[in-house]
Formats: structure tokens, sequence, C-alpha cells
């Protein structure tokens, strides 16, 4: 059974995402706080995240198990437009190139934006901009759509 939590975190993780794709900075900030409600609700955004992240990973045509999983570069030209915090952008920059992420300590509102920030940048690179947001707006309505 989905809770109310498990809603509402899992959407402000797309909500997050898509406020980033569209340089939004007032609905990244607004996706933050809904994220922020309880520790519940922020673990299913996290959550939700980092699932996205690995789903991006798969979505590359070039994917291999037998080989690093390097960004393409049009995810990383996407990636320098993106104003994160310094340790962020560190930890994301390191996953762009699938190396190892500097040993920075980060809070879990700051591994979300990792995640969020990283999978938008990978979906980027493989689809553009306009495919992403349509794809983060087909994930959101089944999230945040009525349960059956």
């Amino acid at each position: 059974m989905t809770s109310a939590e498990q809603i509402v975190g899992e959407t402000a993780a797309l909500d997050l995402m898509r406020g980033y794709l569209a340089a939004d900075p007032d609905a990244v900030a607004a996706a933050m706080v809904a994220g922020a409600v309880c520790e519940t609700t922020a673990a299913y955004m996290r959550q939700q995240a980092s699932g996205l992240l690995h789903e991006s990973v798969l979505a590359d045509p070039d994917f291999s198990f037998h080989r690093r999983a390097v960004m393409r570069p049009a995810g990383v030209a996407w990636l320098e437009a993106v104003p994160m915090e310094e340790k962020v952008a560190a930890v994301v920059l390191a996953l762009a190139g699938d190396g190892a992420a500097p040993r920075v300590v980060l809070d879990d509102a700051q591994w979300t934006t990792v995640y969020a920030v990283s999978a938008v940048a990978r979906l980027v690179a493989v689809f553009g901009v306009g495919v992403t947001m349509g794809r983060l707006d087909r994930i959101r309505a089944v999230v945040a759509g009525p349960c059956g």
C-alpha cells in the first residue's frame, strides 16, 4: 500500500528533477521543502531520485556491464550550467565520469540532489531536454495519480 509520505516524497523527487531541468530555482527550492516534511518523506524522495539515476544509466544505448558508465558529452555540457554547492558538484562530476566519489560528507538532502541532478544529466545526454521533461512528467503523473 502506498502511503501519503511515499507519494509526497516521490513526487518531490520528480519535481526537483523537473526544476533542475527547467532551470527554475523556485521549483527546486519548493521541491526540497516538500521532500523535507518528515524523515520518511525525505527517504522516499532520496530513494526515488536514486532509482531514477539507476534507470537513467541503463537507458544509455551504449551502456555495458563490461565498461565504465561514463556520461555522454551532452549530459556533461548540461551539468556545466547547473548551479550546485561545491561538494555536491564534486560528487556529481565524479559520478559523470563513473569514478569514485570524492571523500566528502554529504547530508541526505545533498545526496538527493546528487542523485536527481545526475539522473537528469544522463537522461538529457541520451534523450535531450524536451524528451527528458516529457518522461519526467509521465512518471510524475503515475506517482501522483490516484491509486486503483
